[in-house]
């Protein structure tokens, strides 16, 4: 037991010091006794001191990854979102990659936990820092797609048409073959009487359908 906390202390000190962070010792205390919880699994207990050691070092890059970490370890994705922000701002070359993909999984998870609350905005709000984040990243781009076309729906029973048709608009933009979000926005401009758009946005949908079935349903709608 003493040999691997001995182990875990080097080790935080190979950490530290490839990161050219010189820490002062109250904060490399708190940070390596967060380690020590987190290489236990006892992720709640660690968080408030990694939070002391980010307090003291306001720059220990390392303290604010591992609290991300430790939020993402216990499926508190929005909460894990602020640490890892900063910790990919603060991070040098050897530890970008790592802030990089745990941010980008923070925002993601963070977005699916708002929308199952019915926080279309702030989960829409994730996904875009997500793809500005990582404009390559198809999950972010697909689920704010969905994102979108859920909210654009929720929005029509709501009767807010207008607000509908931005949501649908922008879902269009990200994906011009996506049929349900072309159906969104003509249900919008049929809502709010905007009849030619709609039409035109059915003339589209009908020209990009996989099926006539599909084609079917778009031609109903007018």
């Amino acid at each position: 037991m003493i040999v691997k906390k001995i182990c875990v202390v080097l080790w935080i000190m190979v950490l530290t010091s490839c990161a050219g962070i010189e820490t002062s010792p109250d904060a490399e205390l708190a940070f390596n006794q967060g380690i020590v919880l987190f290489n236990q699994g006892k992720y709640e207990q660690a968080i408030p001191n990694f939070q002391r050691a980010a307090e003291i070092e306001s720059d220990y890059t390392q303290a604010y990854i591992y609290l991300g970490r430790s939020y993402l370890n216990i499926s508190q994705w929005v909460d894990a979102i602020p640490p890892l922000r900063t910790a990919y701002r603060l991070s040098p070359g050897d530890t970008k990659k790592e802030a990089f993909n745990l941010l980008l999984d923070a925002l993601i998870g963070g977005a699916l936990q708002e929308l199952k609350k019915g926080n279309f905005k702030n989960s829409i709000e994730y996904l875009k820092e997500a793809l500005d984040v990582d404009p390559a990243s198809d999950k972010a781009k697909n689920e704010l797609i969905s994102t979108l076309i859920a909210y654009g729906g929720s929005l029509i029973s709501e009767g807010h048409f207008a607000d509908a048709i931005v949501q649908f608009s922008e879902a269009v933009e990200l994906a011009p073959a996506n049929i349900n979000a072309y159906r969104g926005l003509a249900e919008a401009f049929i809502n709010n009487g905007n009849f030619f758009d709609a039409m035109k946005t059915i003339n589209r949908a009908i020209n990009i359908a996989p099926t006539e079935e599909e084609r079917t349903l778009l031609r109903d709608l007018l």
